[in-house]
């Protein structure tokens, strides 16, 4: 039997990229990153973005070009057996051969991790009517995702690395995944770290968020600030002279002249500019905004809390 190593430092992510960056004939990687422990931090981006780039340089698949990447405190592209065994993976467009059945897949799981748990697999696969003697080939894209998961989170992993899990899936089937992830939650001293172009899946799941674009992150948030606090503004051409936008995170001027911008204090606006859109931000609002936006960050870090304080007084 292979020793298990733990990992004991509670001072450091789970997850840790620094000033990572991997190059391409025609796209570029460089990020900073972390999941803390006991956290879900969802990635969002387009196609394309460098999501799933950035998976592969977490799970060991590509080495990067300058920076690191590292998981459980080590270098995720020399990770010892040991730790291997505490990340459970779900990639984009991989899975088990077709022919394949879950007892296949049991086997195969027994085989590479030791600390594999076949009672808890039999259970996930009877819980969500997975068939056990039949082929891959014959599932719906919702019983492959949903096995894909079970898979992944059948040798209790620290960490789970989730790359478009829930992507192709009806609504009932993306809630049972999702319902699964947060009971792998209820363990302490567990991350995960997903990819999502659904916005609601990950609005009501993760605690922050990352938007990654062309191989940048532009922009990190806690989930619950991004819903309290920030806003989707509208300003006509008339008025796009005249109405502050120091606070605005990203802004896009529309060929009118009018401007639709993402800001960080909604309240600002809405005290002060009652005529115009205000509407509360969220995940969707901030990615089509920085898409092809003219971006535009809050330069004074304390420029939001002295606008609060400002609005109490």
């Amino acid at each position: 039997m292979r020793e298990v190593t733990t990992y004991e430092d509670r001072s450091q992510p789970l997850i840790e990229c620094t000033a990572v960056q991997k190059h391409y004939p025609d796209f570029a990687l460089d990020v900073t990153l972390t999941v803390p422990e006991n956290t879900i931090v969802g990635l969002v981006g387009l196609n394309g973005s460098g999501k799933t780039t950035l998976f592969r340089l977490l799970t060991g698949l590509a080495k990067a070009d300058d920076g690191s990447c590292r998981m459980l405190g080590q270098a995720a592209d020399t990770l010892p057996v040991s730790v291997k065994e505490q990340i459970g993976v779900v990639l984009a467009d991989t899975g088990f051969p077709a022919v394949f059945t879950p007892r296949d897949v049991k086997r195969v799981l027994a085989a590479f991790f030791t600390g594999f748990d076949p009672v808890y697999f039999d259970a996930l696969v009877k819980r969500f009517a997975i068939p056990p003697d039949k082929a891959l080939e014959t599932f719906s894209t919702g019983m492959k995702a949903r096995l894909r998961v079970i898979a992944a989170i059948s040798h209790h992993p620290r960490i789970l690395l989730l790359d478009e899990p829930t992507a192709g899936l009806d609504v009932a089937a993306r809630n049972q995944i999702l319902d699964l992830l947060r009971e792998y939650m209820e363990t302490p001293g567990r991350s995960i770290l997903i990819s999502s172009h659904i916005a609601s899946d990950l609005e009501n799941l993760c605690d922050s968020f990352q938007l990654i674009s062309r191989g940048r992150i532009l922009l990190a948030e806690d989930m619950d600030v991004l819903r309290d606090e920030y806003g989707y503004v509208k300003v006509p051409a008339s008025q796009a002279a005249t109405v502050d936008l120091a606070g605005v995170v990203c802004r896009k001027t529309n060929p009118d002249g009018s401007v639709e911008a993402l800001v960080s204090d909604r309240q600002y606006y809405q005290d002060n500019y009652p005529r115009l859109l205000v509407e509360r931000g969220g995940v969707d609002e901030a990615l089509l905004l920085f898409e092809g936006a003219d971006v535009v960050f809050d330069r004074d870090p304390h420029l939001r809390e002295a606008r609060k304080e400002n609005n109490r007084s």
